[in-house]
């Protein structure tokens, strides 16, 4: 056998100078990846209950699945090191299992070449991690179900521990079905079943490869990519295929580029070939989704468009994908604990739109716009309003609108491969898309060139935190632009306003900062109206700590009774156990000291005939979703607005 000493070939060093890479990578790289197997690698590797493999079937096409390499009263099965540079690995699979399907395709089909291989092992109870490569000698599939694969390798190389989710695993004899198969390959969109798992996927193996039959550095690479659950994307797109042919529509995924070392190996590898292999496990039910498909990745403005706020993605047009139900003979133990490093879930900008977030912001033409801080108004110990002034006017969003700042300028963006103090800092971009909390030139004006955000200081939040204790009148940032979706104003296309006679306004938390912004709006706009108007009713329902109840204040019954708005705030302080009851008092305001309930819900006045407008937490949108649905048999029409950009 070659011994196959890496160096960079040109799709790993393309993606580096995309980058920004230190060029003396080129030379770096070849020194971690030794052609040797070290001891500890074959020590780690012999006491692995399960390691992912990946290979190469008949078409090229990688395949890669998770081996369980231990079994209750199975001795045979295991890993074992039986040379410097040789493993055997036993291990009980199914029949569909398409890595199997891959060895047996390429083997029936007398496939010139080698058989190619990656594989990495990784310990989910302390994050541990490395990788081998080498070539498949033998395998040997016995009518039990039981793979024998004799490996031979010739690259190792140990990997970081970051974007590793925790977890313990034990042995678990489960029944696996195939539940959906197309390995032979088909261009049909993904079953709801498939994309399901994939949402819930904080761990992922991503198998690339760069082979060339004449080329003795062909080799394949197969990895970890780990986030919080639904870091990998999934959408249906119909294209056209050659002149005669049908239309089609298959699934594609995208996966977010997290920073990681700078090597680039699998998207390097992406660059030269495109075919690629992924494996989707749920450790929860024992699922198992294979994919193979054709990946290309997307840099700047194309990755921006495709993912908002992201500099580099892979997208993958699933070409094959089989789904084995109970096909992971493992069972977790306990909660997961997700790695610190994981970003926020970017969103698709499809999805964004779905969601009412319209990103295609619009700012004028020239020279970027400044946000210059023109005034800080303390709310409570942790919440403050503060007050922007624009370089230039912007178009204006219908109130509940957000803006986006970015406050690159005020950190340090010096690439750190590990941060453990801050590991949220790897991945910050420092660009807040904060609701904007007021209305400052009328909810019908097209333009602002005044900003006020209303922000809570986040245990963490690296820019929340900044703006509470370092940001000072006169400091600036960058302004990139509005956007709406979230706002209880429609308006037609002659351009004139309206809002519903009925409403409930339900907030939990600093999710009250849209609703702000209405409130100054609703006001301006009613007093332009005659006096015999429809009078607005709302009712607002405010949940959150003692020191959140202070923005009610925001919300003061003063002239409005003359503009025709009639108000009633319901507020539930939700750690009043904890906490104590604060010595809060307004007018129009109820306070409760506890969590809302149904009751509260069924006692609000003309209830089936408000429009509902929910912004908050998760967990606290879930809560009212659901008293909403059982008080009126989910009648009530809600518009939501999450945090989620």
């Amino acid at each position: 056998m070659n011994r196959n000493l890496h160096t960079l070939h040109e799709g790993e060093l393309d993606v580096q100078r995309r980058m920004g890479s230190p060029p003396e990578f080129e030379q770096v790289l070849p020194a971690y990846i030794s052609p040797d197997m070290p001891e500890q690698h074959a020590a780690f590797y012999a006491g692995l209950p399960y390691m992912a493999v990946a290979t190469l079937d008949s078409k090229g096409r990688p395949w890669t699945s998770l081996l369980v390499t231990q079994a209750i009263d199975a001795p045979q099965i295991g890993i074992r090191v039986t040379g410097a540079n040789r493993l055997q690995i036993h291990s009980a699979t199914h029949a569909a299992d398409p890595f199997v399907r891959a060895l047996h395709d390429k083997h029936s089909q007398q496939a010139d070449g080698a058989t190619y291989f990656a594989g990495v092992g990784v310990d989910f109870s302390n994050r541990r991690r490395n990788k081998v490569a080498g070539y498949v000698k033998q395998f040997d599939h016995a009518t039990d179900g039981r793979l024998i694969l004799e490996l031979e390798s010739d690259q190792h190389l140990g990997n970081c521990p970051k974007y590793i989710t925790v977890r313990q695993l034990q042995p678990y004899t489960r029944r696996a079905e195939v539940a959906y198969d197309s390995f032979s390959g088909s261009l049909e969109p993904l079953p709801a079943a498939c994309k399901a798992l994939i949402e819930q996927a904080s761990t992922i193996f991503l198998a690339t490869k760069h082979v060339n039959e004449n080329n003795p550095d062909s080799d394949m690479g197969l990895n970890h990519r780990g986030g919080s659950p639904g870091f990998v994307r999934s959408y249906d797109a119909t294209e056209a295929g050659a002149p005669s042919e049908p239309l089609s529509t298959t699934t594609y995924l995208v996966i977010p580029d997290h920073s990681g070392n700078r090597f680039y190996q699998s998207l390097g590898n992406i660059q030269s070939d495109p075919l690629v292999g992924i494996t989707f496990p749920n450790f929860d039910t024992g699922d198992m989704l294979y994919i193979t498909g054709i990946a290309e990745n997307l840099f700047g403005d194309d990755a921006e468009a495709l993912m908002p706020r992201t500099h580099l993605v892979t997208r993958i047009k699933v070409t094959g994908a089989v789904l084995l139900r109970g096909g992971l003979n493992l069972q977790q133990i306990g909660e997961e604990q997700f790695s610190p490093y994981n970003p926020p879930v970017r969103y698709l900008a499809s999805e964004l739109a779905k969601m009412g977030k319209n990103t295609d912001v619009s700012l004028p033409v020239g020279k970027p716009v400044t946000a210059t801080l023109a005034n800080i108004n303390a709310i409570s110990k942790s919440i403050s309003t503060f007050s922007f002034e624009l370089s230039a006017p912007v178009p204006a969003p219908l109130p509940g609108g957000f803006g986006i700042f970015d406050f690159s300028d005020h950190f340090d963006g010096t690439y750190r491969h590990m941060d453990e103090a801050n590991p949220q800092a790897v991945n910050d971009d420092y660009l807040r898309t904060w609701t904007l909390s007021s209305a400052p030139n009328g909810p019908s004006g097209n333009t602002m060139s005044r900003v006020d955000i209303t922000v809570k200081r986040q245990s963490g939040g690296v820019v929340s935190s900044y703006l509470h204790t370092l940001a000072t009148p006169g400091m600036q940032v960058r302004f990139s632009g509005t956007g709406a979706g979230f706002s209880c104003f429609s308006q037609a296309d002659d351009g004139s306003l309206a809002v519903p006679q009925h409403m409930l306004w339900m907030a939990g938390g600093v999710g009250i900062t849209p609703f702000m912004a209405m409130w100054d709006a609703l006001q301006q706009w009613r007093a332009g109206l005659p006096n015999d108007h429809t009078p607005t009713d709302i009712v607002l329902v405010f949940s959150g700590h003692a020191t959140d109840l202070d923005v009610l204040r925001k919300f003061r019954m003063r002239e409005q009774q003359t503009h025709g708005i009639n108000l009633r705030i319901l507020a539930f302080q939700t750690d009043a156990a904890e906490h104590g009851t604060p010595d809060f008092e307004q007018p129009g305001v109820k306070l409760i000291h506890r969590r809302a309930d149904e009751s509260d819900i069924s006692g609000i006045s003309h209830l089936n005939e408000r429009v509902g407008f929910l912004c908050g937490p998760p967990g606290y949108m879930r809560h009212m979703e659901s008293l909403i649905g059982s008080v009126t048999s989910g009648q009530l029409e809600i518009h939501k607005e999450s945090f989620e950009f």
